[in-house]
């Protein structure tokens, strides 16, 4: 009898230590705005929950990729260029995340948000002839994301069916997780589950959603992302004239020894001593075919089903860099006009920074936005925001 109590007793407590811990989760999820928007956690993206929770009418979906971790210390990344103002852009993307990953994100986040408006950062080298690699894509599938996207009523079929096949096809690589999402598929979408298939379904996806917020807050904490505050802040746009003017000073003093305009430290450890593998080894680069350009089509799908207002902010590639490794200065004209065509057929908006290629301290390194690249883009982006706040 001792036993049977005891044993009542440590389910009772394990139950209590569970609701007590979801209950601080909960709580503490809720964060400073500017810091929780242009945080890059990697328990931050498929957190779903977290996500929904630290929006608010002035902030705006901004999707990419590894560009979100560079120049973070600097005062050029949009979390210190936008942290004394109420806009805030909600940075959703590291290295390995391209188009249909923000798509299905998109697809769970879209008919929550408060502000109508998403940015998608494209990186020239995620068209490339193979586009996204299935274990890329498989390392940063979310399932939370994935589950909300297909209880989205307001997708086209076609635009759910399209997401679910190439996602299917891009899991192979973990088959457990294949097989999960055709669990989904059966309960949400296609039909047939068994009882067996909801009630594993249900089970699961508490836990995966109670393991998204725990670790969301685990690493907040880690990261010190400062719990949410009271004070509102100043209805005031950032000096982009003095912050350009800054941005070229700073170039000017750290780029020293370099002929292609990157941060000095990263040209001198990372580029330099491998400068002669590079020469020329790109003389048959092309960006011209790529399932990426499928993927963007259907990112700009459900920007049009959700009633989204997209801005493509299209990044150049680093003139002074490919030309030294040789690739073709057509092709790279040809990916500009390819995207500038898809965009125009949804009828989106364009941040075109295809004429930037050769501006000095625009990069960071042979890819990566830097000092210059981030205060043109920071503005174009706000100026997105302002003139659709204002319709």
């Amino acid at each position: 009898m001792k036993r049977i109590a005891a044993f009542f007793l440590a389910v009772i407590l394990a139950l209590t230590s569970a609701a007590g811990l979801h209950f601080l989760a909960e709580q503490r999820v809720h964060a400073d705005g500017n810091a929780f928007a242009s945080w890059s956690g990697d328990g931050k993206f498929p957190a779903r929950e977290a996500i929904l929770k630290n929006l608010d009418d002035h902030t705006i979906l901004t999707f990419g990729s590894s560009e979100f971790q560079h120049g973070v210390k600097t005062p050029y990344h949009p979390g210190n260029v936008f942290q004394n103002t109420d806009f805030q852009m909600m940075l959703i993307g590291a290295g390995y995340y391209q188009s249909l990953s923000h798509a299905i994100t998109l697809a769970s986040l879209g008919d929550q948000v408060k502000t109508k408006e998403a940015v998608l950062f494209l990186s020239p080298q995620w068209f490339r002839k193979a586009g996204v690699q299935p274990e890329a894509f498989t390392s940063r599938f979310s399932e939370s994301h994935y589950i909300a996207m297909l209880e989205n009523t307001h997708l086209r079929k076609k635009v759910k069916d399209y997401m679910i096949q190439r996602s299917q096809e891009l899991l192979k690589p973990d088959p457990s997780l294949q097989k999960r999402t055709r669990l989904y598929n059966r309960v949400l979408y296609t039909g047939g589950a068994s009882m067996t298939d909801r009630l594993n379904y249900r089970i699961y996806t508490r836990f995966l959603k109670e393991k998204e917020l725990q670790t969301a807050v685990m690493q907040m904490t880690k990261d010190r992302i400062p719990a949410t505050s009271d004070s509102s802040k100043p209805d005031q746009s950032p000096d982009f004239a003095a912050l350009l003017q800054q941005s070229v000073k700073d170039g000017e003093a750290e780029n020293q020894d370099n002929p292609f305009y990157m941060d000095d430290n990263i040209y001198k450890w990372k580029v330099r001593p491998f400068m002669k593998k590079k020469k020329n080894q790109s003389l048959k680069g092309s960006y011209s075919s790529s399932p990426e350009y499928d993927d963007l089509r259907c990112f700009l799908d459900v920007c049009q089903d959700l009633g989204i207002r997209p801005l493509i902010v299209m990044l150049p590639v680093n003139g002074y860099w490919y030309d030294y490794t040789g690739f073709p200065k057509e092709a790279r004209a040809d990916y500009y006009q390819k995207i500038r065509s898809t965009v125009s057929e949804y009828n989106a908006s364009l941040a075109d920074f295809s004429d930037q290629e050769y501006t000095k301290y625009f990069f960071e390194d042979g890819v990566h936005i830097g000092k210059k690249g981030w205060v043109l883009i920071n503005e174009s982006i706000y100026q997105f925001y302002q003139e659709n706040k204002e319709t």
